[in-house]
């Protein structure tokens, strides 16, 4: 018998999480992770992940690590609704993905990294300097590998 794979692992993770944001428990893992349900684009399947993010403004932008290995957000390329459970609260959004290498792009990169710089580890194997900002390498790594996709708040 092999060993169970990281998927094999996370999807049950990603259940309990799933139903840690959607309860009055939330507050334990919230401040950093959200919830998004959306149906697909294609199949009109109704999907559901918890990742994390960060508030600019009243957007929420989510980075995606090993983006090729990633296919939800590829229902944002151009703008897609979706629910979204933020601290206890659901808030109907629109979801767009923010186009890679764009300053946007950068700013939202920059602006996580400053704050984890270990990320970087994530995002390209890459050693980050906050005190020197992102080098050119380091741009063209995030362009190819990370992924970006913002959350308009719908009124």
């Amino acid at each position: 018998m092999s060993a169970p794979s990281i998927n094999d692992l996370v999807s049950p993770i990603n259940g309990l999480v799933r139903v840690l944001l959607r309860s009055p428990l939330h507050f334990v893992a919230s401040k950093g992770l959200m919830l998004i349900e959306w149906s697909g684009r294609v199949s009109g399947k109704e999907f559901s992940i918890p990742v994390g993010y960060q508030r600019h403004g009243d957007a929420l932008i989510v980075l995606i690590s090993k983006r090729d290995e990633k296919r939800w957000w590829k229902n944002f390329r151009t703008p897609w609704p979706a629910e979204l459970h933020v601290r206890g609260e659901r808030i109907t959004a629109m979801g767009e993905v923010i186009p890679p290498g764009s300053d946007e792009f950068f700013e939202h990169c920059e602006r996580t990294l400053r704050r984890l710089p270990w990320m970087g580890s994530q995002f390209g194997g890459f050693r980050y300097d906050p005190a020197a900002g992102l080098d050119e390498a380091q741009r063209a790594t995030l362009s190819e590998n990370v992924g970006a996709v913002r959350f308009e708040p719908t009124r």
